[in-house]
C-alpha cells in the first residue's frame, strides 16, 4: 500500500527551495525516496525550523544529512546504494536528524550565552 501524501503534491516545499517537489529534486536522494517520504522529511523540517535556524543549516545540508544517515544505516545492514528507503530505515533516519539537530542546536545556544555572558 503506498503511502499517504502529507501536503499537496503540488504544495512548495521548504526543502526544496519554496518549490513543488519535481523528479529533478527528487534525485537529491539517488531514487531511494518517495514523494510521501520527502513530505515526512518536510514535516521534520518545518518543525525544527526553529533549531534549523539557530544552527543556520540551509535547506541542501539538511538534504545532504538525510542521505549520510541513510548512507550510514544501508552500510550497517549491508544493502546496496540504490536500495530504497523502507519505514525502518525512515524511522532511523527522522530520528537521527531530530536528535542531533536538536541536540546541535541546544550547543549553539549554550555557547551563545557563554559568550554573551564573558
Amino acid at each position: 500500500m503506498a503511502e499517504k501524501l502529507l501536503f499537496d503534491a503540488k504544495e512548495a516545499l521548504l526543502i526544496a527551495g519554496n518549490r513543488p517537489a519535481t523528479e529533478a529534486f527528487l534525485n537529491n536522494f539517488y531514487g531511494t525516496v518517495s514523494l510521501a517520504q520527502l513530505q515526512r522529511f518536510e514535516k521534520l523540517y518545518r518543525d525544527l525550523k526553529t533549531e534549523i535556524e539557530i544552527i543556520s543549516l540551509t535547506a541542501q545540508q539538511y538534504i545532504q544529512q538525510i542521505n549520510a544517515a541513510y548512507t550510514r544505516f544501508q552500510e550497517h545492514r549491508s544493502q546496496d546504494a540504490f536500495h530504497p528507503m523502507d519505514e525502518k530505515s525512515m524511522k532511523y533516519v527522522l530520528d537521527f536528524l531530530q536528535e542531533s539537530i536538536r541536540e546541535v542546536a541546544k550547543e549553539v545556544q549554550k555557547n551563545t550565552a557563554k559568550s554573551l555572558t564573558r
